[in-house]
């Protein structure tokens, strides 16, 4: 075995120049691979991330029918359940109790229908890091009588800077139209601009007043330690809460756990057919050198040597120049990834065109260890899988007439 090991690997350099081609194909190959795994993975959970932070959280709680029907009278009734449930949940983050209505928004100049959010600062804390947001002025300012924050796009809609006047329209618990003045404290941009578009911010005891009642809750928004066990906690806490319902993030935005689940997959494929693309050049370069050797393989066979050798070894040419360039190309993909894991890749010039999808103008790679892992054992199948017919090729020569050519 050692001795076919090394006459395996002596023939990979007896043709430096195509073996080295072969190994540099595979290199260039798997790194631009694993770029494109480590860029897919880091806009997903950019992805993620961002609409968890800024809207979803990981867990939300609502009244029975205010999902589907969106009125404002549709406020939590299990109030005096919902914190001694939440206290029991042991992967608990933190939690924000939520005010919300759906109305208009009004300057001199335009005028558009809106998602209103009153907010707890010092709650939203704990679950939000909305505030990074912020590109302008101060987020739900308290020196400000009936602050509000709106987004740069909504903003130059409505023609209005910080400090500028605004007005809210809505319905209160009664169904009476209500109106009053905002101005503006701050404004802010996500990677979301439909988020951007509808949803505006105040201050949650001014909307309360407003709507007539102070214990007005429409939403509470949970986070958790571990996203992938929300729907566990959500279903415990759905059985406690008899007038309430009770959703997951996977059951909020179906798109986004579609996303999150066949994010990886969608990318394996992509592997695959890179690795199809270089299989066949590794076939082609190998059944090359089989028919280059056709007399040397025809002595060896009539010296004795077995036919199974014979196979054996020109696989292990073909594992050799696969594996040494496979390995090559997984080191040069993970230092491209880690060289822009921490300052990102800047598609600032793409950045209206990325918001439209909700994904962020600068994005930073992220590679797990199983995506390397599989990578490796898909490049190991790959050149077994392109060494089987140079090998069969290989094999079926006849030592008598092999020789003569």
């Amino acid at each position: 075995m050692k001795t076919l090991l090394l006459l395996s690997w002596k023939n990979v350099w007896r043709n430096k120049t195509r073996s080295l081609a072969l190994m540099l194909a595979i290199t260039l190959g798997i790194a631009a691979g694993l770029i494109m795994f480590g860029l897919m993975e880091g806009m997903i959970m950019q992805r993620f991330e961002g609409l968890v932070q800024n809207q979803l959280a990981h867990i939300q709680i609502h009244q029975n029918k205010y999902l589907s029907e969106q009125e404002n009278s549709l406020i939590i009734q299990d109030l005096t359940l919902i914190k001694p449930s939440l206290d029991t949940i042991s992967t608990l983050k933190g939690y924000a109790f939520r005010t919300i209505s759906h109305g208009m928004i009004a300057s001199g100049y335009y005028s558009s229908g809106v998602k209103i959010l009153g907010l707890d600062k010092k709650e939203e804390s704990r679950i939000s890091r909305f505030p990074e947001n912020i590109t302008d002025g101060t987020y739900l300012a308290d020196s400000i009588k009936n602050p509000v924050v709106i987004s740069q796009r909504l903003a130059k809609k409505l023609r209005v800077k910080i400090g500028g006047r605004l007005v809210l329209t809505f319905q209160d618990l009664e169904g009476n139209i209500t109106s009053a003045a905002f101005r503006v404290s701050g404004l802010f941009r996500t990677s979301n601009s439909n988020f951007d578009d509808v949803n505006v911010m105040v201050k949650r005891e001014d909307l309360q007043q407003l709507l007539g009642n102070k214990d007005a809750f429409h939403q509470v928004a949970i986070l958790i330690t571990d996203h992938t066990k929300a729907a566990e906690v959500a279903k415990e806490l759905d059985l406690k809460l008899p007038n309430s319902e009770v959703r997951s993030w996977e059951t909020l935005s179906p798109e986004l756990r579609i996303l999150v689940e066949q994010g990886g997959f969608i990318m394996y494929i992509f592997m695959i057919i890179i690795l199809l693309g270089l299989a066949f050049g590794i076939l082609n370069t190998m059944l090359m050198a089989v028919f280059e050797r056709i007399q040397e393989l025809g002595m060896l066979m009539a010296l004795g040597m077995q036919k199974a050798k014979i196979a054996a070894m020109i696989m292990m040419e073909t594992l050799f120049i696969a594996i040494i360039g496979g390995i090559i190309g997984i080191c040069l993909g993970i230092l491209l990834i880690k060289a822009f894991e921490t300052k990102g890749l800047d598609f600032s010039r793409f950045a209206d065109a990325l918001a439209e999808f909700g994904y962020e103008a600068v994005t930073y790679p992220k590679l797990a260890t199983e995506d390397i892992i599989i990578t490796l054992l898909l490049v190991f199948a790959t050149s077994i899988l392109s060494a089987i017919i140079p090998a069969l090729r290989a094999v079926q020569l006849n030592p008598a007439e092999a020789i003569r050519k």
